[in-house]
């Protein structure tokens, strides 16, 4: 059985209260990551069935899914968090029309102070662009920090139409670079100047015979 997989299933039915398993078990996708305040997350999750595979920014089914937060700095260890899912409708603020959008909210806890790693196990029910919101509050209230990440699960058009715009972007830069290559700079002409197209009239040359290549 994968480590992953594994986690999982240590997870599953335990939402929250398995961080050390978890961060054991599993490794996380290194350019996932957000800010939350001056601090930076890694953000990852796997489906329980399927695929052991981890994702990050796009979960390719519906279904039981385990979120895995890694905190990287020490200091939100001492923070309460809350985590909110919500769905991801081109809100200006995440928290705009909060009550039509949330899908869960986890209960105010210190998830980071063991391990500096939270899970938290979500069934999605709907395809569609979801993000998933940290909130740590410190200090008695006097420090809050938020971020979001944004993720899709399912069989979402806008994901599949954002992965052909960023290849044909990359296509199309790489088609320009190659062309450049192959071209190369126009050789230049005896002192320096540019070559002339073949068949061009050079200066002083009217009423000259023409040329054999005409």
């Amino acid at each position: 059985m994968s480590k992953p997989l594994l986690a999982a299933l240590l997870c599953l039915g335990l939402v929250g209260t398995c961080g050390d398993a978890a961060a054991k078990l599993t490794s996380h996708p290194r350019e996932c990551q957000f800010s939350i305040g001056p601090a930076q997350m890694m953000f990852s999750a796997f489906q329980t069935k399927g695929t052991d595979e981890i994702f990050c920014r796009h979960l390719p089914a519906v279904g039981q899914t385990l979120l895995i937060l890694d905190a990287e700095q020490t200091e939100l260890r001492d923070m309460v968090v809350e985590l909110f899912v919500v769905r991801d409708v081109g809100q200006k603020a995440w928290n705009d029309d909060l009550d039509a959008n949330l899908v869960a909210r986890s209960e105010p806890k210190k998830f980071f102070a063991r391990s500096g790693t939270m899970t938290y196990l979500q069934d999605f029910a709907r395809e569609g662009a979801y993000l998933a919101v940290v909130r740590a509050v410190g200090d008695g209230g006097a420090k809050e920090y938020v971020g979001a990440y944004p993720f899709t699960v399912g069989d979402t058009q806008g994901w599949y139409a954002a992965s052909a715009l960023v290849a044909a972007a990359v296509g199309f830069v790489a088609f320009g670079l190659w062309r450049r290559r192959e071209n190369g700079p126009a050789p230049a002409a005896p002192g320096g100047g540019p070559r002339p197209h073949r068949g061009a009239e050079l200066p002083g040359s009217e009423g000259a015979a023409p040329s054999k290549f005409g």
